[in-house]
């Protein structure tokens, strides 16, 4: 048997939060204030889940999907209006057993996953390329400054599963196909799917360019 922790939880409609992903929050719901200061007196840790609505229409309570990602705050800043800015980093995947709405702020009961071994180093050697090059191909034309972000990736690249989650966490939108990798404990496939939609969205982005029309200089 599998041994379980329970952990604050912020449940939201549409964001799927992946390790290694940095999030960006606005804290302003008063449950979710209680449970900031709680964390920020504590481990400074807690879970962002999707929102199942199927299963909260049915329980008439928010249910979370079966997969979560428990966060640390790396950065926090209290507004004058009294709600508050942090940025939480993804640390890892997690199986959901149990969600708890009885407390001040909702809990989650949930038992830490790892990723399955896999040994197919050319497979794995290939994807990254591809990532990594997609990677930067899409960010080029960036106006902020990328370098930070991109040496962050570069510093993955002997760790697939976790560049996997990094690039997905910046960099793919749709939040089917992020929870479908936050479902995935297999390495290869997730670098495999985000290499995938990262080819999908160089391909875009070269016809964007090629149609953008031209700068006559007369703005």
């Amino acid at each position: 048997m599998k041994t379980t922790i329970v952990v604050p939880v912020m449940t939201m409609a549409h964001c799927v939060f992946l390790p290694q992903q940095l999030l960006p929050l606005r804290i302003f719901e008063p449950r979710y204030q209680r449970m900031l200061k709680a964390a920020l007196a504590g481990n400074q840790m807690f879970a962002v889940s999707q929102l199942d609505k199927a299963k909260t229409s049915k329980t008439k309570q928010e249910q979370p999907y079966p997969f979560t990602c428990v966060g640390r705050i790396t950065g926090h800043l209290e507004l004058e209006d009294g709600t508050h800015q942090i940025i939480l980093e993804g640390l890892r995947r997690a199986k959901v057993h149990s969600i708890s709405h009885e407390g001040p702020y909702p809990l989650l009961e949930i038992s830490p996953v790892v990723d399955e071994d896999e040994a197919d180093s050319i497979a794995f050697t290939r994807e990254i390329a591809r990532t990594l090059a997609f990677t930067e191909h899409l960010l080029s034309d960036a106006e902020e400054d990328v370098q930070p972000l991109l040496d962050r990736f570069r510093g993955l690249a002997n760790k697939p599963g976790a560049l996997a989650d990094a690039v997905a966490g910046h960099l793919v939108a749709q939040t089917d196909i992020r929870r479908e990798l936050l479902e995935c404990l297999s390495p290869i496939k997730r670098i495999a799917k985000v290499a995938e939609v990262l080819s999908a969205l160089t391909a875009q982005k070269d016809l964007d360019d090629e149609i953008k029309p031209p700068n006559l200089g007369l703005n």
